[in-house]
């Protein structure tokens, strides 16, 4: 056997997703294998980076992101920070200048998918079916009237970055989209995706990589909710139902996988992700969302999928870091 490797296991964050990041990097922590890495949990959040060894509490040196008085230096990161600064880019553009591997995308590409009109506009551009939206900045000038015309009714308003629907409205009437649009845009950073409603099945696809650590995708769930949407309420406390393997023909199966995996190779995704998809009554499959940094709690989507194709998992985070952290 080689080389234990050290690993952060990094946790937190800046955003409202900080505490369901601290499930998921519990989860990663119980079950990485002990035979292969060395997990240390690291802390990120607005009052320093800390590191937890045993049972105390130690300062993390951001110069070269070691443990100096642990004596810790760290082989690569695993990323379980949602939100913000782990699934915008910027902790990626950090551990690139210091040249750690981690198990994410790029800065560019973490960047560009966690912020929703851009990643619209990529996918919309390379022929990848996407709602129809219109991106509002701070300084727009729009109209209900105007919006609803372009999108029609009911139609969704969400903050451009954020994750776990936090800032997400069903607007199903135009004397409320005032009130939407200025929830979405009180989140950390100004800006709005007001989208067109696709009526159809929902399904999210977990991209991970393969045995020969070529992305792979696994077994498809459908999601059913009461809820007016996949809200938080029916993401994190129950209210939906998450059916691992959804029912479907090969055929359409087949097709949802094929646009997830081209949806991970064209937003340049690394490690695992998750991208939600409309299966339209009309027009087919979308794409409505890419998830870079997916939740990884008992409650996540992912783990179930994994374990649907046989894969337990700590054979998940294996394949993860061989594909990222040990192939660089």
């Amino acid at each position: 056997m080689g080389q234990v490797l050290q690993i952060a296991v990094i946790a937190g964050g800046y955003s409202g997703e900080a505490e369901v990041s601290r499930k998921s990097a519990a989860t990663v922590m119980d079950h990485i294998d002990p035979t292969r890495y060395r997990a240390t949990l690291v802390h990120i959040d607005r009052d320093g980076w800390w590191a937890e060894v045993d049972g105390r509490r130690m300062e993390v040196d951001r110069a070269d992101f070691s443990v100096p008085e642990a004596g810790l230096r760290f082989d690569g990161v695993f990323v379980m920070v949602h939100g913000s600064p782990g699934e915008d880019g910027r902790l990626q553009a950090y551990f690139e200048l210091i040249g750690m591997p981690h198990t994410t995308g790029d800065a560019r590409s973490m960047a560009l998918t966690f912020h929703k009109g851009w990643t619209n506009d990529l996918l919309r551009a390379r022929g990848v079916p996407v709602a129809r939206a219109v991106a509002l900045g701070p300084e727009s000038v729009w109209t209900a009237e105007e919006l609803v015309a372009e999108l029609g009714l009911p139609c969704f308003v969400k903050p451009t970055e954020s994750g776990s629907s936090i800032g997400v409205s069903r607007v199903n009437r135009a004397e409320d989209l005032a009130r939407a649009v200025a929830e979405a845009m009180a989140a950390e950073r100004p800006g709005v995706v007001v989208e067109a409603m696709l009526v159809g099945r929902e399904f999210t696809v977990g991209v991970i990589p393969g045995a020969d650590g070529r992305p792979c995708a696994l077994p498809i769930t459908e999601i059913r909710t009461d809820r007016p949407f996949f809200d938080f309420q029916a993401k994190y406390l129950g209210a939906s139902e998450e059916i691992t393997p959804a029912d479907l023909p090969p055929a359409r199966a087949a097709a949802l996988h094929a646009l997830a995996l081209r949806t991970y190779a064209l937003t340049e995704c690394r490690g695992m992700a998750r991208v939600d998809l409309i299966d339209s009554e009309t027009d087919g499959p979308h794409v409505i969302e890419v998830n870079t940094v997916p939740g990884f709690s008992p409650a996540s989507i992912l783990p179930q999928q994994a374990a649907a194709a046989g894969l337990t998992t700590t054979e998940l985070l294996t394949r993860v870091l061989a594909a990222t952290v040990e192939r660089g």
